[in-house]
Parts: structure tokens; sequence; C-alpha cells
């Protein structure tokens, strides 16, 4: 909704004054949330077309190196303080 007030003369024209104030808001606010349900619902139907769906990492998995895990043994403390 766009007000268009006249705010008086000068030189002889009148020279309008659009007040679009909080109306633009509300067309920013409607657009961001049109747009958000978009992408909401590309990637819900990415996701059941199965887009995401990793089949080629399981079968390579077995060739990938595990990490060893070394324990350190713990250092043995003494009762007997040094005389």
């Amino acid at each position: 909704m766009i007000i268009i007030i006249f705010s008086g003369k000068s030189g002889g024209y009148f020279y309008p004054q659009i007040d679009a104030g909080m109306s633009i808001i509300y067309l920013l606010l409607a657009v961001s949330i049109v747009v958000a349900l978009v992408f909401f619902i590309a990637f819900i139907i990415s996701v059941k077309k199965g887009q995401y769906d990793d089949t080629y990492t399981p079968s390579i998995r077995m060739l990938f190196e595990d990490e060893l895990i070394t324990e350190t043994p713990e250092k043995e403390t003494n009762s007997n303080p040094k005389k």
C-alpha cells in the first residue's frame, strides 16, 4: 500500500512524497518467507530422491587404514622417598 502525500507548493509545482514506511518491511518479509519455503521444498525433494545417500564410501571403507592407539605405560611411583 503506497500513500501519496502532497507536501505543498514549491515553485508552482506539487512534489509528492511516497510514504512507503512499514509497507516495504511487509513486502520484504513476504519475499523472504517465499524464498525460504522454496529452498526448504527443494531440500525435502532432494532428500526424498536420495541426493544425500552415500553408496560409495561404505564399499571402500575397509581399504582405509585404522589408526593405531598405543597406550603409554604408567610410571611407577616409589612410595619410599630417596634419602
